[in-house]
């Protein structure tokens, strides 16, 4: 028994925001019901492939199932509102105004289903001027102004590798329905849940529009230094390289010990946080000519072993291969129905009661088509005449 159990989400979503909430639903449980289109999910045709399936696609819909409908034609409107009576909630992330230009819209679905939670992921909400516009990970963080912070000051704007815009969005939206959910279990009212891509990542953003808001500063760009503390930045070491983060003077004294420089702690230019941040470039000198010589895990487990936090910078190869992932079971392996067996990232929530639960791989493109309208209690002769129609 899992926790979402009996919940059941229809998942108009595709890309990637909103099929990460979804994925996470299902973890837990819920019955995930993904509508594709007859050309399926966009990232379907997304790299990196394995014997011509999307490994993309494989990681964000795992404990899901397919039905393919055509949302325009008279019966795929019928089959959605008939999964809507059933449904518990809905997700959505088409630009604003998509579902309801078929009719199949919150207004609609909440006259079939009045406590149904419709849950929508959109690039910019729908008010405003950009309120029509659709938007992808790296058009957000360039609005955001992630993008101006992040990088070297004597470089260009610079995007954050993994797509933040999409991952952080999905996970808002996720919290916004395990709320909607909580407050029908106590009222029995549904509600919508509206979360926009650029309000996500503005959120990130606390502290540096603290800095303009507060004080007038304009964040710049800082390349790995913490604008906060120091020091803490990457630094170069025998076989690649390390970050640290020595947060307050009681781990100064202790740090200046372990690096074996315990006359920087009466040095004038480090002797405050204040004063270490002004002059971080003459202390990562300092810092990277002392452990010229050390690899990254013995100054790793050197600092470790006085509770700095330290680590050596990994490629994706060594993270992935890490003990720890495997101690906290964060690699997986699912039998793709076109990909075969396929290594895919766990989830990270480790609930001691009701864990997440991996089963099932993505599914083929319409997989489940049949099956799903069979229990919904269309004949097969209906079926065949949907396919005629092309409808399903």
């Amino acid at each position: 028994m899992n926790i979402l159990n009996g919940v059941k989400v229809i998942d108009f979503t595709h890309a990637y925001a909103g099929p990460f909430t979804t994925i996470n639903l299902a973890d837990f449980g819920a019955e995930v019901i993904k509508i594709e289109r007859h050309s399926g999910d966009v990232s379907r045709g997304w790299g990196p492939f394995k014997d011509g399936y999307s490994g993309y696609y494989c990681s964000f819909n795992r404990n899901k199932r397919s039905i393919t409908l055509d949302i325009s034609s008279e019966e795929g409107k019928r089959i959605i509102f008939d999964l809507v009576k059933d449904a518990d909630i809905v997700c959505s992330n088409f630009k604003v105004g998509t579902l309801e230009k078929y009719g199949i819209g919150y207004e609609e679905m909440k006259q079939i289903k009045p406590d149904i939670i419709y849950a929508s992921i959109s690039g910019f909400g729908d008010k405003g001027v950009l309120s029509t516009f659709a938007a992808y990970d790296n058009v957000i963080q360039a609005l955001s102004g992630i993008m101006d912070i992040t990088g070297f000051e004597e470089g260009v704007p610079t995007k954050i590798g993994p797509a933040i815009g999409d991952s952080y969005t999905g996970l808002m939206l996720l919290m916004g329905i395990l709320a909607a959910y909580n407050h029908k279990l106590k009222t029995g009212k549904g509600q919508k849940v509206d979360v926009t891509m650029l309000g996500s990542l503005i959120e990130m953003l606390d502290n540096p529009i603290l800095e303009y808001t507060a004080f007038g500063n304009k964040v710049t760009r800082k390349g790995n230094v913490n604008t906060h503390y120091a020091p803490s930045d990457v630094y170069r070491v025998a076989d690649g390289f390390i970050t640290l983060a020595v947060k307050n003077d009681a781990m100064w004294q202790e740090f200046c010990k372990v690096l074996g420089t315990p006359e920087l702690t009466s040095d004038s230019r480090f002797k405050s946080n204040e004063l270490r941040m002004r002059n971080t470039d003459e202390l990562k000198e300092i810092i990277e000519e002392k452990l010229a010589n050390i690899n990254r895990d013995k100054v790793a487990e050197t600092f470790l072993a006085v509770n700095i936090p330290c680590a050596g910078v990994s490629n994706i190869k060594e993270a992935f291969e890490d003990e720890q992932l495997k101690a906290r079971n964060m690699i997986i392996e699912l039998d793709d129905p076109g990909a075969g067996k396929i290594k895919l990232v766990g989830n990270p929530m480790k609930l001691s009661k009701t864990p997440p639960q991996i089963n099932k791989a993505a599914p083929l493109l319409g997989q489940h088509t049949e099956e799903i309208l069979l229990e919904m209690g269309y004949t097969e002769e209906e079926i065949q005449a949907f396919k005629n129609k092309k409808a399903i």
